[in-house]
């Protein structure tokens, strides 16, 4: 009798140990070891919950598929599913070609509510692979408001799937048309159809526009000889995917940071080699701050990918935003060695010295990537942000005037480019030199883009210099409402009500700007919320 009860306490210390083991893994930032502990101790103890719920949470956040999966199918016998997991038991049938697993999964979505428009595409991917019609499933997911959404570009990829091009051309005609940011995937997907078709002319068409990085980039290598690189059919596998990579990316943008997550991970077990997936699931991984695995995913998409020069630039982000800025600089000293007529990398070799506060070397690195884009004959708008950065970097540096003609030149390119304008006219402000033209730049910039907080700020700080105080408050008050943790207009904002007489308010908005300041910042800040506004202390 005392056997098995000493041994019953002793497993259940043993279990309890490895229980405060994995959460000291979890507030250590450890996801991968955290998972690693909760499987090891499902096995123990598969029935358990709590253990079940843990193990899925940190499955996803460290990438462990298989764990997710057992860890739902234990939640799901105790009635203790989520409404987006069954999103990742569609995937994983789906991935193994069991439909039949697959379509009980999506009605399991469906009864849940949350994510039930996704059902009727599902489906009608379960259709389209079992050879039948689609098109009552798609139907059926026009209905829904959020269904609409992603309506057109799931028919357009079932009739390619299909081998009905035909049949859609208008609809991809208008996707091109249009010439919308958010379509760029799907043009460059439904692009790299058709060179797996041979149809290179349509490819190139498609492309046409050129309206994002990595559509220009295709375009051009495409003329180049290189298309076969790109030529990809759409087939199930690719059009499910696709549907479930789009979906984590508009998560991730509405801040649903783990269910983007989920998504992208749900999206990467149906089609595990598809580089606009790994993209997908890198910035997944950025948004949940586990950096370390959106660099892995990254590192999957190769050199010759319309995407390459974007995941090179955000692997980069990732170092960066872990402050690791040695080695964000030897990974792209590599990739600038391969490809050294590049001019993104060195305009990306420029934005990391920036980040690192080396304004000098990030002037020179901006030059050269405008010298190689001149050559290359780029665009305008890119030659215009390659001098704006370049001016920026030149004024941060303290070079100037050369700053100066920098931006001068991107807004000689770029006429009507409010960021260029607002940069333009605050730098010229700051100094209190040109005060006019400098205001009017700002107008215009104003003018162009009134809703943005640091525009604003912009124009009723020159208001300020020019002496009209009351108007500037109006201004800095709109500017503050949009963006209320930030010290430049806070500061500005206290300075204005300085100068109109409400200092019990100005004491205000400089301890709100004292909150965030940078270390330089703060002494101006501290004395003026002692002593009040002097001349000495008014904002740069």
């Amino acid at each position: 009798m005392s056997g098995p009860a000493l041994a019953k306490r002793s497993n259940g210390a043993d279990a309890l140990n490895r229980y405060v083991e994995a959460r000291l893994a979890e507030s250590s930032d450890k996801p991968e070891a955290a998972a690693a502990i909760y499987a090891e101790t499902l096995k123990e103890q598969p029935d358990n919950l709590l253990l079940a719920s843990k193990a899925y949470v940190k499955a996803i956040e460290s990438g462990d598929f298989d764990l997710a999966i057992k860890a739902i199918r234990t939640l799901d016998t105790r009635g203790g599913i989520d409404a987006e997991m069954p999103l990742l038991l569609f995937a994983d049938a789906f991935s193994r070609r069991d439909y039949k697993a697959a379509e009980i999964a999506s009605l399991q979505l469906e009864s849940l509510q949350n994510f039930g428009f996704l059902t009727p595409f599902l489906n009608a991917w379960l259709s389209t692979a079992d050879r039948k019609s689609p098109l009552a499933d798609l139907a059926a997911a026009k209905k829904d408001t959020t269904g609409t959404y992603y309506h057109q570009e799931q028919l357009i990829l079932h009739a390619l799937a299909r081998g009905y091009e035909d049949d859609v051309m208008q609809l991809i005609d208008a996707i091109v048309d249009r010439n919308e940011a958010r379509m760029a995937p799907v043009r460059i997907v439904i692009a790299r159809h058709f060179l797996a078709k041979g149809d290179e002319e349509t490819a190139l068409g498609i492309l046409n526009k050129k309206r994002t990085g990595p559509e220009r980039k295709m375009f051009e290598d495409i003329e180049l000889g290189k298309g076969g690189a790109f030529s990809q059919r759409v087939d199930t596998q690719v059009g499910t995917s696709f549907l479930l990579q789009r979906l984590a990316s508009d998560l991730g943008s509405q801040r649903a940071y783990f269910l983007g997550l989920v998504s992208a991970q749900a999206a990467a077990q149906i089609s595990p080699d598809n580089d606009y997936g790994q993209l997908i699931l890198a910035e997944a991984y950025g948004n949940t701050e586990n950096n370390q695995a959106a660099r892995t995913a990254l590192k999957e998409i190769a050199s010759d990918s319309a995407y390459a020069l974007l995941a090179i630039s955000m692997e980069v982000a990732r170092y960066v935003d872990d402050e690791d800025y040695t080695s964000a600089q030897k990974r792209l000293s590599k990739i600038t060695d391969a490809m050294p007529e590049t001019p993104e990398l060195r305009a990306l070799l420029g934005q990391l010295l920036q980040a690192s506060d080396n304004h000098k070397e990030a002037a020179t690195a901006f030059e050269q990537a405008i010298a190689l884009a001149e050559k290359r004959g780029a665009p305008d708008a890119l030659l215009a942000s390659y001098w704006l950065s370049l001016g920026a970097a030149q004024e941060q540096a303290g070079l100037w005037p050369a700053g100066l003609n920098s931006l001068k030149k991107a807004d000689m390119l770029q006429p009507d480019s409010a960021s260029i304008l607002n940069y333009l006219g605050y730098a010229q402000l700051e100094r209190r030199e040109n005060t006019a033209s400098a205001i009017a730049a700002i107008r215009r910039a104003h003018k162009l883009r009134s809703s943005s907080p640091a525009i604003t700020d912009s124009l009723g700080w020159a208001y300020y210099v020019t002496g009209e105080h009351e108007k500037a408050v109006g201004y800095l008050e709109l500017a503050r409402a949009g963006e209320p943790q930030d010290p430049t207009i806070n500061e500005h904002l206290g300075d204005a009500y300085w100068a109109v007489g409400r200092k019990y308010e100005a004491r205000y908005a400089w301890k709100s700007a004292k909150l965030f300041a940078d270390a330089e910042d703060m002494q101006r800040l501290k004395e003026k919320i002692d002593v009040g506004l002097r001349a000495d202390l008014v904002s740069p």
